[in-house]
Protein backbone atom coordinates (compact mmCIF):
# COMPACT_ATOMS: atom_id res chain seq x y z
CA UNK A 1 0.00 0.00 0.00
CA UNK A 2 1.33 3.44 -1.02
CA UNK A 3 2.40 5.48 2.21
CA UNK A 4 2.02 9.34 1.92
CA UNK A 5 3.84 12.01 3.57
CA UNK A 6 2.37 14.46 5.94
CA UNK A 7 0.89 16.31 3.71
CA UNK A 8 -1.42 16.68 0.19
CA UNK A 9 -3.19 19.32 -1.74
CA UNK A 10 -6.05 19.00 -3.58
CA UNK A 11 -6.70 21.86 -6.44
CA UNK A 12 -9.81 23.49 -6.59
CA UNK A 13 -11.08 26.37 -9.32
CA UNK A 14 -10.10 29.27 -7.59
CA UNK A 15 -7.79 28.33 -5.11
CA UNK A 16 -6.47 25.15 -3.10
CA UNK A 17 -7.30 22.71 -0.16
CA UNK A 18 -4.05 21.75 1.34
CA UNK A 19 -4.20 19.19 4.03
CA UNK A 20 -1.21 18.89 6.94
CA UNK A 21 -0.81 16.00 8.91
CA UNK A 22 -0.84 16.88 13.10
CA UNK A 23 2.56 16.96 14.45
CA UNK A 24 1.80 14.65 17.66
CA UNK A 25 -0.05 12.37 14.58
CA UNK A 26 2.57 9.50 15.90
CA UNK A 27 1.88 9.86 19.62
CA UNK A 28 -2.24 9.30 18.69
CA UNK A 29 -2.02 7.09 15.68
CA UNK A 30 -2.83 4.22 17.59
CA UNK A 31 -6.03 5.05 19.03
CA UNK A 32 -6.90 5.27 15.38
CA UNK A 33 -6.71 1.90 14.95
CA UNK A 34 -9.08 1.38 18.16
CA UNK A 35 -11.65 3.00 16.60
CA UNK A 36 -11.71 6.42 18.10
CA UNK A 37 -12.78 9.99 16.69
CA UNK A 38 -9.62 11.80 16.06
CA UNK A 39 -8.62 15.49 14.84
CA UNK A 40 -5.38 13.95 12.69
CA UNK A 41 -5.52 16.98 9.85
CA UNK A 42 -5.52 20.63 9.45
CA UNK A 43 -7.38 21.76 6.84
CA UNK A 44 -5.96 25.08 5.30
CA UNK A 45 -7.22 27.45 2.30
CA UNK A 46 -5.17 30.60 2.41
CA UNK A 47 -7.05 32.22 -0.31
CA UNK A 48 -9.90 33.07 1.48
CA UNK A 49 -10.22 35.69 3.79
CA UNK A 50 -12.71 37.59 5.93
CA UNK A 51 -13.47 39.60 2.86
CA UNK A 52 -14.25 36.35 0.75
CA UNK A 53 -17.74 36.77 -0.68
CA UNK A 54 -20.59 34.39 1.12
CA UNK A 55 -20.89 32.51 -2.49
CA UNK A 56 -16.76 31.93 -2.35
CA UNK A 57 -17.30 30.75 1.05
CA UNK A 58 -20.29 28.54 0.17
CA UNK A 59 -18.41 26.86 -2.58
CA UNK A 60 -15.24 26.54 -0.36
CA UNK A 61 -17.52 24.18 2.11
CA UNK A 62 -19.56 22.22 -0.90
CA UNK A 63 -15.16 21.40 -2.19
CA UNK A 64 -14.44 20.49 1.09
CA UNK A 65 -17.97 17.96 1.71
CA UNK A 66 -16.77 16.53 -1.24
CA UNK A 67 -13.19 16.19 -0.69
CA UNK A 68 -14.34 14.60 2.92
CA UNK A 69 -16.37 12.26 1.20
CA UNK A 70 -13.65 10.95 -1.09
CA UNK A 71 -10.80 10.60 1.18
CA UNK A 72 -13.72 8.54 3.49
CA UNK A 73 -14.05 6.05 0.63
CA UNK A 74 -10.20 5.95 0.27
CA UNK A 75 -9.56 5.27 3.87
CA UNK A 76 -12.43 3.49 5.12
CA UNK A 77 -12.48 6.03 7.61
CA UNK A 78 -15.23 8.82 8.68
CA UNK A 79 -13.09 11.57 7.40
CA UNK A 80 -14.91 15.14 8.32
CA UNK A 81 -14.28 18.63 9.63
CA UNK A 82 -14.66 19.30 13.26
CA UNK A 83 -15.24 22.32 15.00
CA UNK A 84 -14.23 25.46 12.77
CA UNK A 85 -11.96 25.49 9.79
CA UNK A 86 -9.26 28.08 9.48
CA UNK A 87 -8.70 30.06 6.47
CA UNK A 88 -6.25 32.87 5.79
CA UNK A 89 -6.03 35.81 8.09
CA UNK A 90 -7.48 34.00 10.71
CA UNK A 91 -11.01 33.72 8.74
CA UNK A 92 -13.17 30.97 10.22
CA UNK A 93 -16.02 29.18 9.51
CA UNK A 94 -18.73 27.41 11.59
CA UNK A 95 -19.42 23.75 10.09
CA UNK A 96 -22.90 23.52 8.93
CA UNK A 97 -24.91 20.27 9.05
CA UNK A 98 -23.48 19.74 5.30
CA UNK A 99 -21.19 17.47 6.78
CA UNK A 100 -21.15 13.63 8.34
CA UNK A 101 -21.02 13.57 11.69
CA UNK A 102 -18.02 12.52 12.92
CA UNK A 103 -18.69 8.39 13.87
CA UNK A 104 -15.99 5.41 15.24
CA UNK A 105 -15.26 3.21 12.18
CA UNK A 106 -12.40 0.22 12.83
CA UNK A 107 -11.02 -2.81 10.92
CA UNK A 108 -12.00 -1.31 7.83
CA UNK A 109 -9.46 -2.05 5.25
CA UNK A 110 -7.66 1.28 2.86
CA UNK A 111 -7.76 1.34 -1.10
CA UNK A 112 -4.93 -0.30 -2.43
CA UNK A 113 -3.51 2.96 -4.18
CA UNK A 114 -0.31 2.84 -6.01
CA UNK A 115 0.62 6.46 -5.99
CA UNK A 116 0.10 9.27 -3.40
CA UNK A 117 -2.86 11.36 -2.89
CA UNK A 118 -1.32 14.58 -4.38
CA UNK A 119 -1.34 12.60 -7.70
CA UNK A 120 -4.88 11.12 -7.10
CA UNK A 121 -6.53 14.40 -6.72
CA UNK A 122 -3.84 16.39 -9.10
CA UNK A 123 -6.00 16.69 -11.72
CA UNK A 124 -8.17 18.88 -9.61
CA UNK A 125 -11.37 18.87 -7.64
CA UNK A 126 -13.68 19.81 -10.44
CA UNK A 127 -12.86 16.77 -12.81
CA UNK A 128 -12.65 13.99 -10.09
CA UNK A 129 -16.59 15.49 -9.07
CA UNK A 130 -17.53 16.07 -13.04
CA UNK A 131 -20.05 12.76 -12.46
CA UNK A 132 -20.49 13.30 -8.66
CA UNK A 133 -24.34 14.94 -9.13
CA UNK A 134 -25.23 12.73 -12.04
CA UNK A 135 -24.07 9.53 -10.04
CA UNK A 136 -25.63 11.02 -6.80
CA UNK A 137 -21.91 10.73 -5.23
CA UNK A 138 -22.83 12.35 -2.43
CA UNK A 139 -26.05 10.46 -1.24
CA UNK A 140 -24.33 7.51 -2.77
CA UNK A 141 -20.96 7.98 0.01
CA UNK A 142 -23.11 8.82 2.63
CA UNK A 143 -24.72 5.62 2.34
CA UNK A 144 -21.62 4.11 1.54
CA UNK A 145 -20.03 5.62 5.12
CA UNK A 146 -23.34 4.78 7.21
CA UNK A 147 -23.03 0.95 6.08
CA UNK A 148 -19.44 0.68 7.33
CA UNK A 149 -21.41 1.59 10.99
CA UNK A 150 -23.73 -1.26 10.92
CA UNK A 151 -24.12 -3.99 13.39
CA UNK A 152 -24.40 -6.98 11.55
CA UNK A 153 -23.83 -8.45 8.19
CA UNK A 154 -27.10 -7.61 7.31
CA UNK A 155 -27.34 -3.82 7.97
CA UNK A 156 -24.17 -3.99 5.84
CA UNK A 157 -25.55 -5.81 2.31
CA UNK A 158 -28.78 -3.45 2.96
CA UNK A 159 -27.26 -1.12 3.02
CA UNK A 160 -24.97 -1.99 -0.08
CA UNK A 161 -28.51 -2.74 -1.25
CA UNK A 162 -29.27 0.82 -1.06
CA UNK A 163 -26.64 2.08 -2.93
CA UNK A 164 -26.94 -0.19 -5.51
CA UNK A 165 -30.90 0.90 -6.23
CA UNK A 166 -29.02 4.57 -6.49
CA UNK A 167 -27.27 3.01 -9.10
CA UNK A 168 -30.39 2.05 -10.79
CA UNK A 169 -31.65 4.99 -10.50
CA UNK A 170 -28.88 6.91 -11.88
CA UNK A 171 -29.11 4.74 -15.16
CA UNK A 172 -32.76 4.84 -15.87
CA UNK A 173 -32.24 8.61 -15.73
CA UNK A 174 -29.52 8.05 -17.92
CA UNK A 175 -30.80 6.48 -20.86
CA UNK A 176 -34.63 7.39 -20.02
CA UNK A 177 -35.83 3.92 -19.71
CA UNK A 178 -37.45 1.55 -16.46
CA UNK A 179 -35.01 -0.89 -15.41
CA UNK A 180 -35.48 -3.76 -12.72
CA UNK A 181 -32.72 -4.22 -9.96
CA UNK A 182 -30.46 -6.58 -11.72
CA UNK A 183 -30.40 -4.66 -15.45
CA UNK A 184 -29.67 -1.40 -13.52
CA UNK A 185 -26.38 -2.95 -12.28
CA UNK A 186 -25.70 -4.75 -15.58
CA UNK A 187 -26.27 -1.12 -17.04
CA UNK A 188 -23.91 0.06 -15.63
CA UNK A 189 -21.09 -2.49 -15.65
CA UNK A 190 -21.49 -2.30 -19.52
CA UNK A 191 -21.06 2.07 -19.03
CA UNK A 192 -18.24 1.45 -16.54
CA UNK A 193 -16.42 -1.68 -17.68
CA UNK A 194 -16.72 -3.60 -14.27
CA UNK A 195 -17.72 -7.48 -14.44
CA UNK A 196 -21.43 -8.13 -14.05
CA UNK A 197 -22.77 -9.61 -10.44
CA UNK A 198 -24.05 -12.71 -10.47
CA UNK A 199 -27.72 -13.23 -10.10
CA UNK A 200 -26.70 -14.68 -6.40
CA UNK A 201 -26.51 -10.44 -5.06
CA UNK A 202 -30.01 -10.23 -6.59
CA UNK A 203 -31.46 -13.14 -5.25
CA UNK A 204 -30.02 -12.99 -1.30
CA UNK A 205 -31.16 -8.59 -2.07
CA UNK A 206 -34.62 -10.32 -2.40
CA UNK A 207 -34.42 -12.86 0.40
CA UNK A 208 -32.81 -9.92 3.03
CA UNK A 209 -35.87 -7.20 1.92
CA UNK A 210 -38.68 -9.64 2.05
CA UNK A 211 -37.87 -12.53 4.54
CA UNK A 212 -35.39 -10.80 6.80
CA UNK A 213 -33.16 -13.29 5.95
CA UNK A 214 -29.91 -13.55 3.83
CA UNK A 215 -30.63 -17.28 2.73
CA UNK A 216 -34.51 -17.79 2.52
CA UNK A 217 -36.49 -19.49 -0.45
CA UNK A 218 -34.25 -17.75 -3.26
CA UNK A 219 -30.64 -17.84 -2.15
CA UNK A 220 -31.29 -21.55 -0.24
CA UNK A 221 -29.35 -23.43 1.87
CA UNK A 222 -26.53 -20.98 2.10
CA UNK A 223 -24.31 -20.72 5.06
CA UNK A 224 -22.40 -17.60 6.34
CA UNK A 225 -19.61 -17.95 4.55
CA UNK A 226 -21.11 -18.44 1.29
CA UNK A 227 -23.24 -15.62 1.74
CA UNK A 228 -20.47 -13.23 3.20
CA UNK A 229 -18.55 -13.88 -0.22
CA UNK A 230 -21.48 -12.51 -2.54
CA UNK A 231 -21.66 -9.17 0.18
CA UNK A 232 -17.70 -8.66 -0.58
CA UNK A 233 -18.31 -9.27 -4.21
CA UNK A 234 -21.03 -6.99 -3.83
CA UNK A 235 -18.59 -4.34 -2.04
CA UNK A 236 -16.05 -5.07 -4.60
CA UNK A 237 -18.19 -3.84 -7.14
CA UNK A 238 -19.21 -0.41 -5.40
CA UNK A 239 -15.76 0.27 -4.77
CA UNK A 240 -14.86 -0.19 -8.61
CA UNK A 241 -18.12 1.59 -9.78
CA UNK A 242 -16.95 4.33 -7.29
CA UNK A 243 -13.61 4.76 -8.38
CA UNK A 244 -14.90 4.71 -12.58
CA UNK A 245 -17.39 7.25 -11.76
CA UNK A 246 -14.36 9.60 -9.94
CA UNK A 247 -12.02 8.74 -12.53
CA UNK A 248 -9.45 7.57 -10.47
CA UNK A 249 -9.33 3.70 -10.98
CA UNK A 250 -5.96 4.17 -12.65
CA UNK A 251 -4.24 4.97 -9.08
CA UNK A 252 -5.53 1.94 -7.81
CA UNK A 253 -4.27 -1.81 -7.31
CA UNK A 254 -6.33 -4.47 -8.74
CA UNK A 255 -5.97 -6.14 -4.82
CA UNK A 256 -9.97 -6.29 -3.75
CA UNK A 257 -10.72 -4.29 -0.60
CA UNK A 258 -13.16 -6.93 0.51
CA UNK A 259 -13.33 -10.93 1.24
CA UNK A 260 -15.90 -12.79 1.98
CA UNK A 261 -13.79 -14.66 4.54
CA UNK A 262 -12.93 -11.74 6.67
CA UNK A 263 -16.42 -10.52 6.34
CA UNK A 264 -17.62 -14.43 7.76
CA UNK A 265 -15.46 -14.41 10.42
CA UNK A 266 -14.64 -10.50 11.28
CA UNK A 267 -16.49 -6.93 11.87
CA UNK A 268 -19.35 -6.85 11.75
CA UNK A 269 -19.11 -9.92 13.60
CA UNK A 270 -22.34 -10.31 14.91
CA UNK A 271 -24.95 -12.22 12.87
CA UNK A 272 -28.24 -12.92 12.60
CA UNK A 273 -27.81 -15.49 10.20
Amino acid sequence: MFLDKGEFQVRCDKWTWEFRRRPDYRSIRDQLFEGQCLATFIARNDTLTTGSSVDDFDNATNELVDICLILSFLFGKCVTPVNTTEFSDFALIHLSNKYIRARSISDIPELYRTTSLNKIFSQGLSNICNNFKARRMRLFLSHWISGLTCYTVEDLFLSACVQMDIVKQCEIAAIGNDLNYYEGMKQASNRYVISILSRDYKKMRDDLVHEGVLSGKNFKNKNKFECSTVIADTLNWIDLYILKVLKIDTYMSSNMRWQGRDIASGLPSLSLY
